[in-house]
This record gives structure tokens, sequence and C-alpha cells, in this order.
């Protein structure tokens, strides 16, 4: 009987982790910042594992700013909201570009730029689909 009862238990187990394996990921079930679009420029970049970490950790510190911004200056109310929302965003997006220029070599740059760029706009798109 106990015999019996593990042998369903693995059975049970086993069938669940086949319909887990069979499901797909699509670019759609992606986040923004990992579309394959972009994870073309990230590999492109060829980073060691310090500047991995770096990546990562500037990455969450702007996304989270980017919420912070929008968040802050609808709060505020008042008048501009939407440029005073644009020029927080670019400070943000400025200072990843700063952080990250500093951990990454010179042939790195140019991958780590068009990154830059192409994260913009899908966080644009992102943002106008609301």
């Amino acid at each position: 009987m106990k015999f019996l009862k593990k042998l369903i238990l693995f059975v049970g187990i086993l069938w669940t982790a086949s319909l887990s394996a069979e499901s797909t990921i699509t670019a759609e079930d992606l986040p923004p910042w990992l579309q394959p679009k972009l994870l073309v420029h990230i590999a492109a970049m060829e980073m060691n594992n310090a500047q991995n970490i770096e990546f990562r950790e500037a990455l969450k510190e702007c996304l989270t700013g980017l919420q912070q911004v929008v968040q802050r200056e609808i709060r505020k109310g008042g008048v501009n909201i939407p440029k005073r929302i644009e020029r927080g965003i670019k400070r943000q997006y400025n200072d990843l570009d700063k952080r990250m220029k500093a951990s990454l070599k010179e042939p790195q740059i140019e991958h780590w730029t068009n990154y830059l760029e192409e994260l913009k706009i899908v966080m644009k798109e992102q943002a106008a689909k609301g």
C-alpha cells in the first residue's frame, strides 16, 4: 500500500513536469527589457561575470526608477506632468548609460548603445499599451 502511494505520487509529479515542459515561452511572455531583439545586443556585448552583475543591478535600478518617476509626478500633480515625466525618464536612462559605460570596455560600448536605444523604444511602446 505504501509503495502504491509513492508510485502514484511519482507518476503525478512526472506527469505535471511533462505538462510544464511542453509549454513554450514566446516573445510576448518575456518582459519588455528581455525581448529577443534586445537579447541580441546583450549577447553581442559579451560581458564578463562582474559586468553581468553590474548590468542586472543597473537595469533593475533604472526600471524601478522609471516607475517611481511616473508615480511621483502624478502624485505631485500640477502643470506640465507629461514634460516632467519625460525629463525624469530621460534622467533615469542617462544614469543607466553612465553606469554601464563605466563598467564596459570600448568594443562593448557600441552594442550597449544599440541595446539602450532599442530599450527606450520598447519601453515607450509598452507604456503606450498601458
